[in-house]
């Protein structure tokens, strides 16, 4: 190996440097960059060749293997192979040169797609914790419902003061007393609690609803048909929206109205007599008797049931 070393440095030799040293006046020896060419000959036979130093090996040390020339000029295009060299396994580096060269300010190249970037999906945000108002008036609600439905509608008034004088201005329980005081035929303070509430939200389904159900209670079918025409277009699956509507247009002789709100009725609540007897009338009203009796057979089936 010392062998080897001596005779690459006088085989070399025209191609190094001088440099002092900082730290000893001594002159050491700095090899010139040189640059590697491969050539069909230089594949012909196997010889001992200076090459480039390798991790692991000592810098300069002779490699057994293909001969590689050492050109002092570099080279204009860095090719190792190509179409003159006899080893299939050597690389031609001129596709990563044309790559590179193709790359934009980016270092995107032209034509390739770059990858999409996954757009990050912001985590819903958790729901607002309830209202202590709103769980303390559905609770007053319930009961009071309860209350009703036994027959106690008086208790179940009792309930729903109480809690509106605790809360004057919730629109749950305004709506909840005025539709029972119209159910009690007090219709006068059912009216005052049902304004109360769309004063301040003049687009409130049930407030609409219920305070013309009041109007029909009334027989001021005029007043009633606006409210129920909003309280359906803001809640169409409301089947009695749809009954009363009818029964306030059939008393203000729009009859062709009446009988789409009945029949609208009469699909959502093809249990519910009243609407198949509305159909009847409407259809007597119009000259289709034989329309009208079959509705009024198909309302007592059903009142039978």
């Amino acid at each position: 190996m010392g062998r080897s070393r001596r005779r690459n440095r006088r085989e070399s030799g025209a191609g190094t440097i001088p440099v002092r040293a900082p730290e000893a006046n001594v002159v050491a020896e700095t090899l010139a960059p040189v640059y590697v060419s491969v050539g069909a000959s230089a594949w012909q036979a196997e010889s001992d060749t200076p090459v480039l130093a390798l991790e692991g090996l000592k810098p300069w040390e002779a490699i057994r293997g293909p001969a590689l020339a050492l050109d002092d000029d570099p080279a204009p295009v860095g090719l190792v192979g190509g179409e003159d060299s006899k080893d299939p396994a050597q690389l031609d580096l001129a596709g990563a040169a044309a790559h590179a060269d193709a790359l934009d300010g980016t270092g995107a190249a032209d034509g390739i797609p770059e990858p999409p970037v996954a757009e990050s999906v912001p985590e819903p945000a958790e729901p607002p914790p309830p209202d202590p108002r709103d769980i303390a008036a559905a609770q007053a609600c319930q009961v009071a419902a309860e209350r009703a439905a036994r027959g106690d509608q008086q208790g179940a008034l009792v309930i729903l003061d109480r809690a509106l004088d605790a809360d004057p201005e919730h629109p749950q329980l305004l709506v909840e007393r005025g539709g029972l005081l119209g159910h009690m035929g007090r219709y006068a303070a059912a009216e005052r609690d049902l304004k109360r509430i769309l004063r301040l939200d003049p687009h409130h389904r049930h407030a609409l609803y219920a305070l013309g159900v009041v109007m029909t209670k009334k027989a001021l079918w005029g007043e009633a048909v606006p409210l129920l025409r909003q309280a359906v277009e803001l809640d169409p699956q409301r089947g009695m929206a749809h009954y009363y509507l009818g029964e306030a247009l059939n008393h203000v002789d729009d009859l062709p109205g009446a009988l789409a709100a009945y029949q609208a009725a009469a699909e959502l609540m093809p249990d519910n007599p009243r609407a198949l007897y509305g159909l009847g009338i409407v259809y007597d009203r119009l000259g289709r008797p034989d329309d009208a009796a079959r509705m009024y057979r198909q309302s007592r089936a059903v009142g039978r049931r």
